[in-house]
């Protein structure tokens, strides 16, 4: 074993690639989901302006969130895998307050209630890359979380 947990040769644990990939496509499901649900019985139109702009929230809030989850990988990787979970953070949080404050200021976006659309966004795409980031860095930890 090296100093960080891994067997010689610095590989990383069986399945952080798999859990990682699993994980973006999980995070994109659970986006497309709930842009859909927004648009379709919400906003009541998917060729809405509002629409649109939901889909641009959901995306903002897809890049963050899949960068948060790259970091946790790379935290994982290196046997950090705590590091890399609030490292993330960084990501999951800065990126969605940016672009609030961006869209907040251009017309269009601000006019269609994108800033609101970030926060709703942001907490379902919180919630879903939390398990995730948890799920992919458990595999590089020694102890077990739930059976």
């Amino acid at each position: 074993m090296t100093d960080k947990g891994f067997p010689a040769g610095r590989q990383p644990p069986a399945g952080l690639w798999r859990r990682v990939i699993q994980s973006v496509v999980g995070l994109s499901g659970v986006l497309a989901a709930t842009w859909v649900i927004d648009a379709q019985f919400v906003l009541g139109a998917f060729g809405s302006e509002e629409a649109v702009v939901a889909g641009l929230a959901a995306v903002v809030c897809w890049l963050s969130s899949g960068m948060a989850l790259g970091v946790t990988f790379l935290g994982a990787l290196e046997g950090r895998a705590i590091a890399g979970v609030f490292g993330g953070m960084v990501f999951r949080t800065g990126l969605p307050l940016m672009a609030m404050a961006l869209g907040s200021q251009i017309p269009w976006l601000a006019g269609n209630q994108f800033p609101g659309r970030i926060v709703a966004y942001f907490l379902v795409s919180l919630t879903a890359e939390t398990i995730l980031a948890v799920w992919v860095a458990k595999s590089s930890w020694n102890i077990r979380f739930w059976r």
